[in-house]
C-alpha cells in the first residue's frame, strides 16, 4: 500500500504454494455464479421453500373454505329462523281469525233458547265454518254442558270437552283455549267462553281444528320439513320430507298459546353448493401446488444447466489460469536457474581457480601474501555458496511444513552480537557501515534463536547488498503501542518501486537493482525471512521509495516479547 509520503509499504506472506479449490468448492462456486446470473436467491428454489409454499396454498384454501362453510350454515340457520317466524305468524293469524269467528256466536245459550232462536243460529254456524275452513266442526253448549246448536257432525263428546268446559266455567275471560284430543288424532279442540251480560258463565263455544289444513301452506313455505307441536314437545303433525338425516332447525312459539312450529332445512342440500366450491378449491390448490413444484423442477434443471455451463467455464478459466501459472513458474524457474548458474558458478570458479593456484604454487612456495588473499576469496566464495544452498533447503522445509521450531529465550544483545559477527565481513567487503542504535536492555525475545538470527541476517545482508558502497545501514528496535516489537533495517540505496516490492517478496523472482541490473540476487533471502517470521506469528514489512532507500521491518507479536524488570 502507499503511504502519505508516496512511499510503498508491503507485507506479504512467504508461502508460495497456492491452495487450489476442491471439486466441491468449484461446484459451489459454479452454483453461486449460476444463481447470480439467473437472478434467483438460493432459498427461492429449494425444496423446503416449495413444500412450505404448498402448505401455505392448502392452508389458505382450507381457511377460505372453512369461512365459506360457516357462512353457508349461518345463512341456513337464518333462513330456517325466518321460515319459522313466518309459519308461526301465519298460525297465529289463523287462530286469531278463528277467535274472531267464534265471537259471532258470543250469545248466552239460555237467551237463545228462551227466545226460540235456536233455528236461526244454525245458518250462522254454517256460515262461520265456510269462512273458516280450518274449523271442521263446531257446537255451542250451555251452562250444563248440553249442546244447544252444532254443525252437521259436531264435536264428539269426550274427556277433552269436559276439561275445556270446566276450565272456562272456572276461569273468566274471552281467550280461546287449545286442547289436544288424544294420541289417536292430531286434531286440536278450540274452545271459547260465553259470558252473560253480568259476566257470569253462560256456556262454551267448541270447534275442532285439523292441523293437516296447513299442509299446503308449509309446502308453499319451502321448508324441507315442518313440525307442529305443543309447548311440552308433543308432536301433532309433520310436514315435508321424513328422510332428512341431518337438518338445521328453528323453533318459534305462538304468543299466548301452547303451540310451536319447528322448521327444518336439509343440511346436505344447503351444503351442496359448498361441496362444489370445496372440490373446485381443492382442485385449484392441487393445480397450484403441481404448478409450483413443476416450476421449481424446471428452475432447478435450468439452474443445473447454468451451473454445468458455469462449471465448464470455471474449469476452462481454471485451466487457463493453471497454464498461466505454470508458464509463470516455468519462466521464474528459468530465470532462477539462469541466476543460480551465475550464483553457483562464480564462487565455484573462484574456489577452483584460487585453489589451483595454491596447489600449483604458481607464485612460488606457499607463504606468499598473495596466497592469503586467494584463501580469503576461497573462504568467502564457499560461504556464499553455502548460504545459497542453505536458503534453498530452508525454504523447501518451511514450504513442506517440516521446519522444527526450538523455543528459547534470546536477549536483544545476543541477537545483535550474532548479527554483527555474521554480517561484519560482508559489510566490510561491500564497504558498508553497520549502525546499531541503542538497544532496550529490558526486553527478551521468545522463539527459535537460530531462526531469529537468520531473519535478521537475511534482512541485513539484503540491505548491505543494495545500499551501495560508502553507505550506512541503520538497525533500530522500535516498541509498538500494542506490545509488539519492530526491528527495522534501513539502507540508503536506490530504493524500489511498488512492483519491485511485490517481486522482492516472491521466491525466485528478485528484481534487478542498480544501473542496468548489475546487482542480482537469488530472490530467496526476503521470502525466507518472511516465512520464518510467520512461524513466530509475526511478519516482514517492506517500506521503500525510489531514490530514498528501503526499510525492512521484522514485526514480532506481543506474546513473543517479554520485559525484564
Amino acid at each position: 500500500m502507499m503511504r502519505s509520503d508516496n512511499s510503498c509499504l508491503l507485507s506479504e506472506p512467504a508461502t508460495i504454494l497456492m491452495t487450489q479449490p476442491t471439486e466441491k468448492q468449484k461446484v459451489t462456486q459454479a452454483q453461486a455464479q449460476a444463481q447470480a446470473q439467473a437472478g434467483l436467491p438460493s432459498w427461492l428454489i429449494s425444496w423446503p421453500t416449495a413444500l412450505l409454499a404448498a402448505v401455505l396454498v392448502f392452508a389458505i384454501a382450507a381457511i377460505l373454505l372453512a369461512q365459506d362453510y360457516g357462512n353457508v350454515l349461518d345463512a341456513g340457520r337464518q333462513r330456517a329462523q325466518s321460515l319459522a317466524e313466518i309459519a308461526a305468524a301465519h298460525l297465529q293469524q289463523t287462530l286469531s281469525a278463528v277467535e274472531v269467528s267464534m265471537q259471532v256466536l258470543d250469545r248466552p245459550p239460555a237467551a237463545l233458547t228462551a227466545a226460540g232462536s235456536e233455528p236461526a243460529l244454525g245458518p250462522i254456524l254454517a256460515r262461520v265454518m265456510r269462512i273458516m275452513p280450518a274449523l271442521s266442526d263446531m257446537q255451542v253448549v250451555d251452562v250444563d254442558g248440553r249442546a244447544i246448536v252444532k254443525s252437521e257432525q259436531g264435536v264428539a263428546k269426550g274427556g277433552m270437552n269436559a276439561m275445556a268446559f270446566a276450565y272456562h266455567r272456572d276461569h273468566p275471560g274471552d281467550t280461546i283455549r287449545l286442547d289436544w284430543q288424544g294420541p289417536t288424532t292430531a286434531d286440536l279442540l278450540i274452545s271459547r267462553r260465553i259470558s252473560n251480560g253480568d259476566g257470569s258463565f253462560g256456556g262454551v263455544t267448541l270447534g275442532r281444528l285439523d292441523p293437516t289444513y296447513f299442509a299446503d301452506f308449509f309446502v308453499a313455505l319451502g321448508a324441507d320439513r315442518a313440525t307442529l307441536r305443543l309447548a311440552d314437545g308433543t308432536v301433532l303433525v309433520n310436514f315435508g320430507r321424513a328422510d332428512i338425516a341431518d337438518s338445521l332447525t328453528a323453533v318459534e312459539s305462538l304468543h299466548g298459546l301452547p303451540l310451536a312450529v319447528e322448521i327444518g332445512l336439509d343440511r346436505e342440500q344447503l351444503l351442496a353448493s359448498w361441496y362444489s366450491k370445496r372440490d373446485v378449491g381443492m382442485a385449484l390448490a392441487a393445480s397450484l401446488t403441481l404448478l409450483l413444484f413443476g416450476g421449481v423442477i424446471f428452475l432447478r434443471r435450468h439452474l443445473a444447466q447454468i451451473t454445468d455451463l458455469a462449471a465448464l467455464s470455471s474449469h476452462a478459466a481454471a485451466e487457463s489460469a493453471a497454464r498461466s501459472r505454470a508458464d509463470e513458474i516455468s519462466r521464474r524457474k528459468s530465470d532462477f536457474v539462469s541466476q543460480m548458474s551465475h550464483e553457483l558458478r562464480t564462487p565455484l570458479n573462484a574456489i577452483l581457480g584460487f585453489s589451483e593456484v595454491i596447489k600449483s604454487a604458481s607464485f612460488g612456495p606457499v607463504g606468499q601474501p598473495k596466497y592469503q588473499e586467494y584463501a580469503d576469496d576461497i573462504h568467502y566464495s564457499a560461504q556464499h555458496l553455502l548460504a545459497v544452498i542453505n536458503n534453498i533447503l530452508d525454504l523447501s522445509k518451511v514450504e513442506a511444513g517440516k521446519w522444527q521450531m526450538m523455543e528459547d529465550q534470546v536477549t536483544l544483545d545476543e541477537l545483535f552480537d550474532a548479527l554483527r559477527r555474521l554480517a561484519s565481513e560482508r559489510a566490510a567487503r561491500e564497504n558498508v557501515e553497520l549502525s546499531i542504535k541503542d538497544l532496550p536492555a529490558n526486553m527478551i525475545l521468545r522463539g527459535d534463536k537460530r531462526t531469529l538470527v537468520q531473519i535478521m541476517l537475511n534482512l541485513t545482508i539484503n540491505a548491505i547488498k543494495f545500499a551501495g558502497p560508502d553507505r550506512q545501514v541503520d538497525l533500530e528496535v522500535q516498541a509498538q503501542s500494542d506490545g509488539s516489537l519492530a526491528i527495522a533495517v534501513a539502507d540508503h540505496g536506490e530504493g524500489m518501486t511498488k512492483d519491485e516490492l511485490v517481486r522482492a517478496m516472491r521466491p525466485f523472482d528478485a528484481p534487478m537493482h542498480g544501473a542496468k541490473g548489475k546487482k542480482q540476487d537469488t530472490g530467496l533471502g526476503l521470502p525466507l525471512a518472511a516465512a520464518f517470521a510467520e512461524l513466530h506469528g509475526g511478519r516482514v514489512e517492506l517500506d521503500s521509495m525510489p531514490g530514498l532507500g528501503t526499510t525492512a521491518r521484522l514485526i514480532l507479536p506481543a506474546e513473543r516479547v517479554q520485559s525484564v524488570h
